[in-house]
């Protein structure tokens, strides 16, 4: 009898342990059920937070270029591009025989190779009507001596007294480095056209021929050639697109009408995180300026990133 009565109580006992293993189940399936919503709401709240995202990111470009465009002043910069063409010289640029062309250097504590580089590579143009305005930002002594050595009365020496200014971090002020230089070589320009080449990189000898050729047969505003990047290591690559893109693009592969000298480079660029150059590029396309690509290397471009070779800049 009690053998029987153990039996039983081990049955009943049994029993419970299976009814608390089948609600602890049922439990747990509730519960990865709930968690499945849960996850699938998470899942849909991330989707919307990434869609609200992308929204903002766009919204927040649209309103920085609505800010650029109201900076640059787009209508009134498009009237005085109609103005210029209608103007009595305007045509000269491409008419005059041999037209003066401005080429600008800007230049900081890079003397050594604007001297052994950027300056014989203007001075070995094939085009030998030009003026070379160098722009100190408030450079060295050396720097004016680096001109001075070479002799020649094409060579404009002006150093400004202090630099920038520029922002204080460093990848911001590369936005916008040689902004004020340049703005100050353009009020001296005095050539039909103008270039550039920066106080590191070398013009090719054909650098003003080609491009003014190219310009007069095309009409353009804007004649820009072929940038050979050069790397350390390699063959380099070139750069160039039509019409004009982002990093396909530089002043110093260019040669601009001269009466474009009334859109300078912007200071504030910084705050748009847009390069200078590239920022009047975009300018110069949206009022309507007529570019001209010529498929020839104009330039060797030294990258400092790649180089190493420009001193520190602080």
């Amino acid at each position: 009898m009690r053998g029987l009565r153990g039996q039983m109580g081990r049955l009943k006992a049994i029993r419970a342990d299976i009814r608390a293993t089948r609600e602890h189940t049922e439990r747990l399936t509730e519960m990865s059920a709930q968690l499945a919503a849960s996850q699938a709401e998470i899942s849909l709240i991330r989707g919307t937070l990434e869609e609200f995202n992308r929204r903002n990111a766009a919204e927040h470009q649209r309103v920085m270029q609505v800010l650029r465009i109201i900076r640059d002043d787009d209508a009134s910069a498009r009237e005085r591009l109609w103005s210029l063409r209608a103007s009595d010289d305007y045509a000269l640029a491409w008419d005059e025989d041999e037209p003066l062309v401005t080429i600008i250097i800007t230049t900081y504590n890079n003397w050594p190779l604007m001297r052994e580089r950027s300056l014989p590579s203007v001075l070995a143009q094939t085009y030998e009507r030009f003026e070379c305005i160098v722009i100190g930002d408030a450079a060295p002594p050396e720097a004016a001596a680096a001109v001075a050595s070479f002799g020649d009365t094409r060579l404009r020496y002006v150093n400004l007294p202090y630099r920038g200014p520029y922002p204080d971090q460093r990848s911001d002020a590369w936005l916008v480095s040689g902004t004020t230089p340049f703005n100050t070589a353009l009020a001296l320009a005095a050539g039909r056209w103008t270039g550039a080449v920066s106080d590191d990189d070398s013009l090719s000898p054909r650098y003003i021929e080609s491009l003014l050729r190219h310009a007069r047969a095309q009409r353009a505003e804007v004649a820009y050639g072929l940038i050979h990047q050069c790397e350390p290591d390699s063959e380099g690559k070139l750069l160039g697109t039509f019409p004009p893109e982002v990093a396909q693009w530089g002043i110093q592969g260019s040669l601009l009408h001269g009466g474009l000298r009334y859109l300078p480079l912007q200071p504030t660029d910084w705050l748009f995180g847009v390069p200078n150059d590239w920022s009047l590029a975009e300018r110069m396309l949206r009022i309507g300026v007529r570019f001209a690509m010529l498929e020839e290397v104009v330039v060797d471009y030294y990258p400092g990133t790649l180089w190493k070779t420009r001193p520190a800049e602080d």
